[in-house]
């Protein structure tokens, strides 16, 4: 015996989706900076076109009127498994969502049109299920930041596709191959319920999630350097590492840049130092940071490096600039780059550490450029220089240093 009245539950159902795709194409609107709000609003619009038909369908028994409902039904749920892939991938895969929907509607067609109407139902409950089950792994498989959104959304499409399950077991335990009548029994109100209360958490969460992506990607713009990719200084200086650690700053900057601009032009100066940005991604480790910290200087952040490795590195990524030959109209033509090296201290602050960095590259600058050169404050860290610049030249089996002409 049905706990409530089924129709009354279908139109709430009808007007909960209907306003769930409302707020989602407003919202998308509004920001327009989410696509996956377009695709999210679309499948609400089905279901909402499918209710209705499904409700006409339990009124007046019509096996064409149940697949017209079932097959809305059907792709405004596929659409929304093609907004979780969407969400974790950010592609709509609509090759598989076709796919999907036209062998879902094929499979649930043709036991209504031999008349076992009660089939069609075992057969619509156990693929919606299954689903709702595949769209609360693509929201599982998320790389999002904000988890417990993600683990709740993920729980609520699951416990959904659950409640669908349950509607095609007193059906199968009852044998109930023909029916002419919609299903009436505990589970479909489970369903009911479930799905209703489904819908009002899935569209407040996933609004939710999309503002959190939405904070997170104006957060990474803002830390971004847009013209190289790499991170900035504000992002550089507000990494929460652990400065007990043997941490190692480089700061880069390219010789006679200005040079580059003037002769050859801005647009071949931004080329150099793109080209200048993938030397050093592809120069430092995983865990390393690459920052450009404006105009022509760089740095680069090497925890639990020893000054040696930093030095390897800084001379590696020296050869590798110096080896590139750019072109403009006006010809072809060489960089060469200058670094200085600070090794994190007792109680120095990372800011303090870029600024020792710095007073090093100005040294390499004044003696010459196309050099590398460690900060030191005394003797015995000028003789660490020495000794450091001895190892990296012969590990690299770099020439002696001559004075850079322009």
């Amino acid at each position: 015996m049905i706990l409530l009245d089924y129709n009354s539950l279908l139109i709430s159902l009808g007007f909960c989706s209907a306003g769930l795709g409302i707020t989602f194409f407003v919202s998308w609107l509004v920001s327009q900076t989410d696509r996956v709000l377009i695709t999210w609003g679309v499948g609400a619009c089905f279901i909402v076109v499918g209710v209705p038909l499904y409700s006409a369908f339990v009124r007046h028994f019509s096996p064409a009127g149940g697949v017209l409902g079932f097959a809305m039904l059907l792709i405004g749920i596929v659409t929304y498994w093609g907004a979780a892939h969407q969400f974790s991938t950010g592609r709509v895969p609509l090759q598989k969502m076709a796919l999907i929907a036209i062998t879902a509607i094929a499979i649930t067609s043709a036991p209504m049109f031999l008349g076992y109407d009660g089939i069609c139902y075992i057969v619509f409950n156990v693929i919606v299920g299954m689903l709702f089950f595949a769209i609360a792994w693509e929201y599982g498989r998320s790389r999002a930041d904000t988890s417990l959104l993600i683990r709740t959304i993920s729980g609520l499409y699951a416990l959904t596709g659950l409640s669908f399950l349950l509607c095609a077991v007193p059906l199968l335990s009852e044998r109930s191959w023909i029916m002419r009548h919609a299903p009436t029994n505990w589970a479909e109100s489970i369903n009911m319920i479930v799905s209703l209360t489904a819908i009002a958490g899935i569209g407040a969460l996933s609004l939710a999630l999309n503002q959190a992506r939405v904070a997170r990607r104006y957060e990474r713009d803002a830390e971004v350097d847009p013209l190289t990719g790499l991170f900035n200084r504000r992002a550089l200086v507000s990494r929460n590492m652990d400065l007990q650690a043997s941490i190692v700053v480089v700061v880069f900057d390219i010789d006679y840049f200005k040079e580059v601009n003037d002769i050859h032009g801005h647009q071949t100066g931004d080329v150099v130092l793109q080209a200048f940005s993938r030397i050093l991604l592809e120069a430092i480790r995983e865990g390393d940071l690459a920052a450009r910290l404006g105009g022509e200087e760089f740095a680069i952040l090497l925890p639990h490096a020893s000054l040696k490795t930093a030095f390897i590195v800084a001379e590696r990524v020296r050869k590798r600039l110096a080896g590139r030959r750019f072109r403009s109209e006006v010809g072809y033509f060489n960089r060469t780059v200058s670094a200085g090296i600070s090794l994190i201290g007792d109680n120095t602050q990372l800011d303090a550490l870029i600024i020792q960095a710095d007073a090093a590259l100005y040294a390499a600058k004044r003696s010459g450029r196309d050099r590398v050169v460690l900060y030191s404050d005394g003797p015995a860290a000028a003789q660490l220089d020495i000794d450091l610049y001895n190892i990296a030249a012969k590990t690299l089996r770099r020439p002696s240093l001559r004075k850079h002409k322009a």
